[in-house]
Order: structure tokens, then sequence, then C-alpha cells
């Protein structure tokens, strides 16, 4: 027990001092990343939104932004719900989210798939520090295999954890405490990549270290309390990381 005011002085301080660092006695080391996808890996947020909004509109009806933002990070049952409470119950919205399903698909498999800026570089940097990382996602499992396979990125990752794998989805902690059995890591070896307040939330609710790469909507004050670190780009990623082990 005497030691216990130390380990909660380890937990306070590792948010904001390197982990390459000796602390007690300890080096702290990362052995694992946990990557979300769309918006992180994929560069596909943006895309996806103006689909919508093209979709919404000509059911003669206006989409903003900020309703958008509400459902950025949350899988499609919690985002129809997000969706009937601001836009009422009486619009199709079942088949709105198909058919925008379905558009999406079609345009990526006319356009392709892009990755975001710095994804390439990180992933080879990690296979060279010999980091193992998996894909956490909202997205079922279909649907992440076919678009990480397009975007040829498929196999550079250990496994994949995917939203009809887990009973609740973000920003409940259970993808990525799932994550951490797969890695057979624990949570003081891995960091959480994220783009969205609901992946943050859930990473602080799993108790693993989380840094956020804002896609579409900057950190608001409240998730800036909750990750360990915000980077511009995946490839600042590497230069953190580099500072850890």
């Amino acid at each position: 027990t005497e030691l216990n005011p130390f380990n909660n002085l380890l937990s306070n301080f590792l948010g904001s001092v390197h982990l390459s660092c000796f602390f007690l006695g300890v080096k702290i080391m990362i052995k694992g990343l946990i990557f979300d996808m769309d918006g992180l890996i994929l560069d596909t947020e943006s895309i996806s939104n103006k689909l919508l909004i093209d979709i919404f509109s000509k059911y003669d009806i206006n989409l903003n932004e900020e309703i958008i933002s509400k459902t950025i990070g949350l899988e499609k049952k919690k985002a129809i719900k997000v969706f009937e409470e601001y836009l009422g119950g009486n619009i199709p919205i079942k088949d709105i989210i198909n058919l925008h399903k379905k558009v999406v698909n079609d345009y990526l498999e006319k356009n392709g798939v892009p990755v975001k800026l710095g994804l390439i570089e990180l992933l080879n940097y990690l296979d060279e520090e010999k980091i193992k990382k998996v894909v956490a996602t909202s997205s079922y499992r279909k649907v992440a295999e076919n678009v990480l396979i397009r975007a040829n990125v498929y196999n550079r990752f250990d496994d994949i954890i995917c939203g009809d794998e887990i009973k609740e989805s973000k920003p409940s902690p259970d993808i990525f405490l799932k994550a951490l059995e797969k890695l057979n890591l624990s949570a003081d070896e891995v960091i959480v990549l994220e783009d969205s307040r609901m992946g943050i939330l859930a990473a602080h609710r799993a108790k693993i270290k989380s840094i956020m790469i804002p896609d579409i909507l900057p950190a608001d004050e409240e998730t800036k309390k909750l990750y360990f670190k915000e980077c511009k780009s995946l490839l600042d990623v590497i230069h953190l990381l580099k500072t850890f082990n």
C-alpha cells in the first residue's frame, strides 16, 4: 500500500512525459498500435459525408455538417438514432443509409480507396521496429476487409476487429479491449490512433493512451483532456514513436 501514491503519480505522468524515460526504474515500451479505419487509415470520411448530403437532398432534406458531426465514429444503428433524433422519425432513414452504402461503394470502386497521408510510411516504420498493429473499426467485417483490400493495406495489419464482433460499439471500450486480447499486450504497452471524439472516449474508457489525428472535426476541449497527444498526420506519429522507444 505504501507504493500506491507512486503508482498514481506514474499514471498521471504517462500523459505528459516521454515514454522512453525511466520512471521509478521502469522503462515503458510501446509494443502495439490500434488503428481506427475511416478517417484515420482511409481518407474516405469527407467523401462519404458529401455523398450522404447529396442523397438527403434528393429526399428534400437539408442535412448539415453539424448533424453529420454527431454521427462520426458511430456504427450504423447509433448513427440512425442520431438522424432520427434531429430529423424526425418520419423520414425513410434506413432506406437512405442503405442507398448511401451502395453509392459510397460504387464511388470507391470507380475511383479507388485513398489512404491518409503518412500511412504507408508509418506501417513501414512499425514493421522495422516489430511493433504489432491491428485495426479496430465500427464497420462490419465484410465492409472493412473490402475497403482495406482495395486500398492495398489489408495484409499490412496483424488483425482486424470489427463492429459486428463486439457487443457495444464506440464509445464503449469493448472494441479496444478486444484488440488488446488480439495483440496479447497490456494497455500500458499500446497506443490507440483515432480521428474522432467517440474513438478517443472509447480508448479512455479502456484505459489505453491515445493519439488523435483529427480528420473532419478538430478536437473539442473535453476531448483534449482525454488523449495523450494530438498529431497533424500519421507522419507525425512516427516522430512521436521514436521518442517512446
